[in-house]
Parts: C-alpha cells; structure tokens; sequence
C-alpha cells in the first residue's frame, strides 16, 4: 500500500507543468526505484544521474568546508538535471526542459511528502 502511495507521489510530481519526469534512485546501488513522466528513458537518464551524487560523495572531503550538499543542478544545452536527498538513502531526479516555468515551491513541496513516504518504508 505504501509502495503504491509513493509510486502516485512521484507520478503526481511528474504531471507537474514543466516537468519531463521524474525518479527515486537508490543512492548507494544507483538503483531506480520508481521513476515516472513524459520523456523517454527517464529510468536511464535517473540511473547516470545518480552517478553525480555518488561522485560528490567520494570527492566530500574536497568540499568539506562548503558544508554537506543539499541539492545539485546540471544544466546541459536542453535540459536541466536536478538531484536532491529524498528520505533516508534516496535520490530524488528531477528532469526538466532549459527554460520550463516550473512552480518550484510546489516541486519543494511534493518532494517533503516524498521523502516522508520513503521514510515510511
């Protein structure tokens, strides 16, 4: 039921104007969980993605006096690839077009209920 609850959450995030999709990816195995939205290969794009977050982890030293990090934004020529902790574990990416009017308070809303939803699990 939970499993349910949440794959509609991030289905509910993917519908969002602006948005091309959306996944929950395993932060350590790099494992898509669910994934959801208008673009193809969205699980793909989720797993790579998810490859930024890992390489920030081992490089954190590096960063150490910058703090943890709580979010990265990759902006390529037509898109824009969001990662953000979701839950304990978890990896919220978020694919957007370039210039997409995205309503992000309501994104930053959605992705708390997310995370509390994983956090159930």
């Amino acid at each position: 039921m939970k499993q349910k609850a949440l794959r509609d959450a991030l289905q509910s995030m993917a519908a969002m104007p602006g948005l091309e999709g959306c996944a929950l990816v395993e932060i350590e195995a790099g494992m898509v969980w669910h994934h959801a939205g208008q673009i193809e290969g969205v699980q793909t794009f989720a797993e790579a993605a998810s490859d930024y977050w890992r390489l920030y982890n081992r490089l954190a030293d590096q960063f150490k006096d910058l703090g943890d990090l709580k979010a990265s934004v990759m902006m390529h020529a037509h898109g824009r690839i969001t990662l953000l902790p979701c839950g304990t574990g978890m990896l919220l990416v978020t694919l957007t077009r370039q210039k997409s009017a995205i309503d992000w308070r309501l994104w930053q809303e959605k992705t708390k209920e997310l995370a509390q939803l994983v956090d159930e699990l």
